[in-house]
């Protein structure tokens, strides 16, 4: 599973894809893994993807709530810890493999509907927990590398301001990574052999980090609201259409 080799090139500009991911969640708190899974394949074979991104974000997860730690809604993830290693081991110990191939149609379908509807947010707030979003977002994650923004728009209703959610997101993310990096060494990727390329990673996902936090500071707060919203309607737009047309 880890028999591959990336050239200098290929390094490269993985290094610089992963910088500008980072800084791009480290502004918006989301948006970055699902633009640098996308990426991935045109460098990496197709086995290690899935392992390699999430080395590189939860790097990039870890240094932007290292940055911003004051932030950390730190009372929300206790629960949500408890569904993520829930939700890594059913889905990770499972011999069954559910049907994806309509689920970018329901994520994008609930993203747009919590963004913009504001009486569906009002009836799925009964519903929403942090456990479950630790459920869904461990088994995602196991299952296609970048799960996205889901429940994005949840945590905002929880939070205070644009810092709060960014540090949390990324924490909720850490989280989410690192079960799956576990369970990937678990049934047999050899990190330690590709140790010079998620060197590579690691350093450039922690200086995009550093410089989205800078730049995050100095974004208005209304600004950010709108670019967030149209950025989760784009994203949900773009999966409900691959459904669709097959694109990824």
């Amino acid at each position: 599973m880890a028999d591959f080799s990336v050239s200098m090139l290929s390094v490269m500009g993985l290094s610089g894809i992963a910088i500008l991911t980072s800084v791009v969640a480290a502004v918006l708190g989301f948006g970055g893994g699902m633009l640098l899974i996308a990426f991935m394949p045109l460098f990496l074979p197709a086995a290690a993807v899935i392992p390699v991104h999430g080395v590189t974000q939860m790097v990039s997860n870890v240094s932007r709530a290292v940055f911003s730690w004051r932030e950390v809604a730190w009372p929300l993830l206790p629960a949500y810890l408890m569904g993520a290693v829930m939700g890594t081991l059913l889905i990770g110990f499972t011999v069954v493999h559910a049907a994806t191939n309509y689920l970018p149609l329901f994520i994008g379908s609930y993203i747009l509907l919590n963004v913009w509807h504001k009486g569906f947010m009002r009836w799925i707030s009964q519903f929403e927990s942090m456990f479950m979003a630790g459920f869904v977002l461990s088994a995602l994650g196991l299952l296609v590398g970048a799960p996205g923004p889901v429940f994005h728009p949840m945590v905002m209703k929880k939070l205070e301001n644009k810092h709060q959610l960014v540090a949390t997101t990324a924490m909720m993310m850490t989280i989410a990574h690192g079960l799956k990096l576990l369970m990937f060494g678990w049934i047999g990727f050899a990190y330690i052999e590709q140790w010079p390329l998620l060197l590579v990673l690691m350093l450039s996902a922690m200086l995009g980090s550093w410089l989205g936090t800078h730049i995050r500071r100095r974004t208005n707060d209304e600004m950010w609201m709108v670019a967030m919203k149209i950025l989760l309607s784009g994203l949900a737009i773009h999966m409900m259409i691959s459904v669709g047309t097959g694109l990824q």
